[in-house]
């Protein structure tokens, strides 16, 4: 009589295994169908990501060129303004010098007035 109590304890015990085990087996079958369906959700998005990241690195890029050129174009200005500003002087200097000459053609032209007028009398 206990032999057979434990035998139908046994039955009982193993039908809960087998129903553990079943439950076990459909969850494994969820889990592989998630996992299948969230590697294939994945891949667009790796996609997208490793897109943006060559999209970033060209920006990256094409932000240190025009760095380098607006640093290129600054000192090409700086350069630029310094002539400008001696060319400047140089052309103030030229005036000065024009302005002396055309004192002294002056001059000239009326010492040499006075001379012809000297030389009539």
């Amino acid at each position: 009589k206990e032999q057979a109590e434990q035998i139908k304890s046994l039955k009982v015990d193993q039908g809960k295994s087998m129903a553990d085990a079943r439950k076990l087996l459909l969850a494994e079958e969820k889990i592989k169908e998630l996992t299948k369906r969230s590697a294939a959700e994945l891949k667009p998005l790796q996609s997208m990501l490793e897109s943006s990241r060559a999209a970033n690195r060209a920006s990256v890029s094409e932000q240190q060129r025009l760095e380098k050129k607006i640093d290129a174009d600054s000192k090409t200005i700086s350069k630029l303004q310094k002539t400008i500003k001696e060319q400047a002087e140089q052309i103030k200097s030229l005036k000065v010098d024009q302005g002396k000459s055309m004192a002294d053609a002056r001059k000239l032209l009326l010492a040499e007035e006075k001379i012809k007028e000297l030389t009539k009398r």
